[in-house]
């Protein structure tokens, strides 16, 4: 089976779990957030309008996408805010959120394939 990459329900579920992970992470408390990334995967899951593999496969690179792009930005405006010290703090919280990926990862994934189960197209 081919996987096919649907590259506007990634950066849409990139947008979302941005969103929706401030959001429900402000009023949510700690599971807050993980529910907001949940939830920016099933959607992504849901757009990609292929079974439950590609509806995780699309979450995952989402996540994987989004974590990246805000350790960059992360980085970019702390250099910038705060010179050498932002960069500093920055660097290091960009390390640890590009280790986390990995949990974003698992959980845009599992998204992705509950959005694909619930669209019901194999």
């Amino acid at each position: 089976m081919i996987t096919i990459i649907n590259w506007g329900a990634v950066i849409v579920g990139f947008c979302l779990s941005i969103i929706l992970g401030a959001i429900f992470g402000t009023f949510g408390g700690p599971f807050g957030g993980i529910l907001g990334v949940f939830i920016a995967g099933m959607v992504v899951g849901y757009m990609v309008n292929e079974d439950a593999m590609n509806g995780a496969t699309n979450g995952a690179i989402s996540g994987a996408f989004g974590a990246i792009i805000i350790a960059i930005l992360m980085i970019i405006f702390g250099t910038l805010l705060l010179g050498i010290v932002g960069f500093a703090i920055a660097g290091f919280t960009a390390i640890v959120l590009l280790i986390s990926t990995l949990g974003v990862v698992i959980i845009m994934a599992l998204g992705g394939a509950v959005g694909a189960i619930v669209k019901g197209e194999s």
